[in-house]
């Protein structure tokens, strides 16, 4: 009896000491994400206020989330999530030996973010230059952005309902990143950020300026059915495809900058 005593008790006190350890691991950051020093916020100094459409999240009616549980296949989709909410099945005394089923097209079911991946300088949108060559003082070189600048996200490729697939990409990234990102991210002439760079005699200095971008991928289509047998309603997905779709999100509000010496 001691040995099983011992043996259950080194069960118990395993889990109790392992427990804290895999939350401690659980709540490991993505440093991935994490903004570089010569990254900055422009949410204030931007002179071109970006106007992106916020996505809320859609909380599921009780009769989506019933439908929701009879699926196989994961559903993110807001537009759909929005259709089934304004659905509705009432009970029947007469539906004993109701079949039917309800086609409601093909759809962007869900979007998996297998592998997001961050370039802080995506797109080059302005260069500032002291020359300072043959001076004899220390120059002072700043970034002011000399022009409005948009910056688009795109798809790799064209896909179905394409404006669902970019809002269930950018919702995904957004929670996985938490950064502000749009598709359309717009920098208005005369913005100014970062620090005073020095410029010594007889050198040029330039400075860079980038919007940076979320890469990420994969989405999940289906057909989809209701289905009613008897007062059971669920929900049927046929023909499921899984695609890669690679795109670039933009950061709005955010500039990358990088100085050199020309």
């Amino acid at each position: 009896m001691k040995p099983f005593l011992c043996a259950a008790v080194g069960v118990i006190l395993s889990s109790v000491v392992m427990a804290p350890l895999a939350s401690a691991a659980e709540d490991v950051k993505d440093e991935s994400f994490d903004k570089p020093e010569y990254v900055y916020s422009i949410s204030r100094e931007n002179t071109h206020e970006n106007m992106t459409r916020e996505l809320p999240y859609l909380q599921p009616a009780e009769l989506t989330t019933r439908l929701q549980e009879t699926s196989d296949v994961i559903i993110d989709n807001p537009s759909l999530i929005s259709l089934l909410n304004e659905s509705s099945i009432k009970d029947s005394n007469l539906a004993f030996g109701v079949n039917a089923s309800i086609y409601l097209g093909p759809w962007a079911l869900t979007y998996e973010s297998d592998e997001t991946t961050m370039n802080w300088e995506y797109d080059l949108i302005n260069t500032n230059e002291l020359d300072n060559r043959g001076g004899d003082t220390v120059g002072k070189l700043s970034y002011t952005q000399t022009e409005n600048k948009l910056v688009e996200g795109e798809l790799s490729s064209p896909v179905p309902q394409q404006e669902d697939v970019q809002n269930m990409m950018r919702i995904k990234a957004t929670e996985k990143t938490s950064l502000p990102l749009s598709f359309h991210a717009n920098i208005g002439n005369q913005t100014t950020a970062g620090p005073m760079y020095q410029v010594q005699p007889d050198q040029k200095g330039v400075v860079t300026s980038y919007v940076p971008a979320v890469h990420d991928q994969h989405v999940t289509y289906g057909e989809v059915y209701v289905t009613i047998k008897g007062s059971k309603p669920a929900i049927v997905i046929k023909n499921i495809q899984e695609q890669q779709v690679d795109g670039w999100i933009p950061v709005k509000d955010y500039v990358t900058l990088k100085y050199h010496n020309g």
